[in-house]
């Protein structure tokens, strides 16, 4: 065998030797489709539904704030009734919250029921979804295992979006919602031949690791508030507020992520994550400036929104694949995350409510969007930090 076979050999055997881990790959695929197709066209269906954007992303802001509090039950749930199973809870949850969001046309009860079902779901799903990852994984493969991951979420990033935004333009909101809803429940299947792991019962975590935890995901968190959901508004009114433009753009952005959706994978697994972590920024840096100057105008923004897909698996890959490596350094994952993913919301309510705050007072998107480019400032900040007590193996 040739040397390059031999190596892209092995390398598929690394992304595809664990067993349990290829469930979540299926899983995930599943679920990629209820995130590129339903929650995706969420917040822009309320758009459309005639909510002002000020008062969307205020609901936003509010979603992840409540989340705080929500988040609290995930720990006891996971004690009680096991990891695996406190997931397939949450997965089942927010299968449900898409045929909610149909329903909803003002603001009123049925929104805040659908915001609060969302809420609760998320909770549950995020945060034992990341720490199932992080002990079924491996950490010599962990890089390729997030890649392969982005990946796939890119590749269905492809499907999904046109898929819904069709159903959204020709059919009923509770037909394309509840085909999203059928596909998230669906993505259950796969985990329940996966072990139903164990949370210890009691778990000291030292404070330096709590402060760790936050911070790092704090500035992801501001940054999704204004990069992904703010933009995704913008982009929805910069493109007449059509559904099947929108899912076209997405789609388009779709094709172009999965065409750089391994890039880091392996850099990572041989010890240069923090060189990858800087490659990682600094792409999505410069996306993010596109994102700010190009979004008035319907082909800068469809242009921008692909060069974001580039510069989001190679981010993706090495944020993600860090983060998994704290958490699995740390006493308990899921500990980890219930603390990290608390971090993370707060990060997300902040820059939406900065968003809704210049919005409704009648800046641009342009203002809301460039908070980005300080998010990205201080994500590479802290995270690169984590590396520095590390040994050369660890750290690179």
């Amino acid at each position: 065998m040739a040397i390059p076979q031999l190596l892209l050999y092995r390398r598929a055997m690394a992304i595809f030797r664990n067993r349990q881990f290829n469930l979540i790959y299926i899983h995930a695929a599943l679920q990629a489709f209820a995130m590129h197709g339903g929650e995706a066209f969420a917040f822009v269906y309320l758009l459309k539904a005639g909510i002002p954007v000020h008062v969307v992303l205020f609901c936003i802001g509010a979603l992840f704030a409540s989340r705080l509090m929500f988040r609290k039950f995930v720990l006891p749930t996971a004690k009680r009734f096991g990891l695996r199973n406190a997931l397939i809870f949450g997965i089942l949850l927010e299968a449900l919250t898409y045929p909610l969001l149909s329903q909803v046309s003002e603001v009123g009860a049925l929104l805040v029921a659908y915001l609060a079902m969302w809420a609760i779901s998320s909770s549950f799903y995020w945060t034992t979804y990341h720490a199932f990852v992080v002990m079924v994984g491996d950490d010599e493969s962990r890089g390729a295992q997030v890649s392969m991951m982005e990946f796939i979420g890119m590749f269905i990033g492809i499907i999904a979006p046109i898929s819904t935004g069709l159903m959204l333009s020709y059919f009923s909101p509770l037909v394309a919602f509840g085909v999203v809803g059928i596909g998230m429940a669906c993505s259950a299947i796969p985990l329940m031949f996966t072990p139903n792991l164990r949370v210890a019962d009691v778990m000291a975590m030292p404070s330096d690791v709590l402060r760790q935890a936050r911070l790092v995901l704090f500035t992801d968190g501001l940054r999704s508030g204004t990069f992904h959901f703010t933009w995704l508004i913008a982009l929805f009114i910069t493109l007449g507020s059509n559904f099947t433009a929108f899912g076209g753009a997405m789609s388009l952005a779709g094709i172009v992520g999965a065409m750089a959706g391994l890039f880091l994978g392996k850099s990572i697994d041989l010890g240069r994550g923090k060189k990858a972590a800087q490659i990682g920024f600094s792409v999505l840096a410069v996306a993010a400036l596109a994102r700010a100057v190009g979004y008035a105008e319907p082909w800068t923004a469809v242009l921008a929104n692909a060069m974001a897909a580039i510069a989001w698996p190679i981010y993706a890959t090495a944020y993600n694949s860090r983060v998994y490596v704290l958490a699995q350094q740390s006493p308990c994952p899921l500990r980890f995350h219930v603390i990290a993913e608390g971090g993370w919301d707060f990060g997300t309510a902040t820059g939406c409510f900065a968003a809704a705050a210049l919005t409704y007072f009648g800046f641009s998107f342009f203002w809301p969007l460039a908070l980005a480019l300080v998010a990205c400032a201080l994500g590479y900040w802290v995270l690169a930090a984590t590396f520095e007590n590390e040994s050369p193996v660890g750290a690179a």
